[in-house]
């Protein structure tokens, strides 16, 4: 990887003598994070931007936020740590705002363009009101907007585009891959058998039900949640207690793989792996964090089953 820092006095290094380097992605986090520590001979200035590159494909564009620099006998030890440009997006706050039948580009128009980004999500509409409440960050405006209702995920690349994360339509075989380690882990204390709602204050009790028949399947103990929804608009109501009982089972089944080098495969990327734990079919990557230094190079890789709940709702 080659990582070239800018400072504030508009000079450009390019980093040697490296020591250790970590690069995080994760779903859901609007920010990729990117971490260095290096010796030089002489200090050099405050940073401002950090790029890292491979294979001239721009893997990291952020802007520092921390900097350290020691000095002992042997020189300068120089660590820093820098997030994505999205950090901009989630620095600034949206200002409060009920739109109108808003869409997804008009949003993005409105508090990510400015700030330098282009909307590159796909055309996503709602045909009723959507309040950008106090405290929203610009990313939240938009990432709020879209989960609410396309349900997807949205991420910003190094080139300052916003995208939707979409699974990919082939599955790879991590076994291609030099494995070092591997777990699977089972986390069955979160997921919702049921949830019970009611939609409008006149309702006289939570007599409205989803369901997630596949909890008898799987022999989960009953879990159930109540849940007003008068608070919300009459299009998020529904959306948002399926989103519940989805959200619920996200950490269900998930798979920690160590690879030795560097993946290159995007987030949403799907995967199989076979071991003498399992057979994996149709895991999404969800998490890369790749390491680098005295003991090697390396990525760990987090994936998670998507589960299909086969939900239902139904009226005491």
């Amino acid at each position: 990887m080659i990582i070239t820092v800018n400072t504030i006095d508009d000079e450009e290094y390019i980093i040697e003598n490296l020591i250790e380097l970590n690069f995080t992605q994760t779903v859901g986090v609007a920010c990729d994070c990117f971490s260095a520590v290096f010796k030089s001979e002489t200090p050099i200035g405050e940073i401002v931007t950090v790029k890292v590159c491979e294979n001239d494909i721009l893997l990291f564009n952020g802007y520092c936020d921390n900097q350290k620099i020691s000095e002992d006998k042997n020189g300068f030890e120089i660590y820093f740590y820098a997030r994505s440009t999205a950090s901009l997006l989630v620095d600034n706050e949206a200002q409060p705002f009920t739109y109108n039948k808003p869409t997804a580009n008009q949003l993005c128009f409105t508090f990510a363009k400015p700030l330098g980004f282009e909307c590159k999500l796909p055309k996503i509409k709602s045909d009723n009101k959507y309040e950008v409440t106090k405290g929203t960050s610009c990313f939240g405006a938009v990432s709020q907007f879209v989960s609410l209702t396309n349900g997807g995920e949205i991420y910003v690349t190094p080139q300052n585009s916003i995208m939707l994360y979409e699974k990919s339509v082939d599955i790879k075989p991590l076994n291609s891959y030099r494995i070092l380690s591997a777990a699977e882990i089972i986390n069955r204390s979160e997921p919702l058998s049921e949830i019970l709602f009611k939609r409008t204050s006149s309702s006289a009790g939570y007599n409205l039900h989803t369901k997630a028949p596949i909890t008898e399947e799987l022999k989960f103990n009953e879990r159930k949640q109540y849940v007003n929804l008068t608070s919300l608009p009459q299009w998020q109501r529904e959306y948002a207690v399926y989103e519940r009982l989805k959200s619920s089972f996200e950490s269900y089944k998930t798979l920690e793989v160590t690879v030795a080098g560097y993946v290159s495969d995007k987030l949403y990327q799907r995967f199989s792996y076979s071991s003498k734990i399992g057979d994996f079919e149709d895991y999404i990557l969800v998490e890369k964090k790749y390491t680098s230094d005295e003991k090697g190079k390396l990525t760990r890789l987090t994936l998670k089953k998507e589960m299909d709940l086969k939900e239902i709702t139904y009226v005491d």
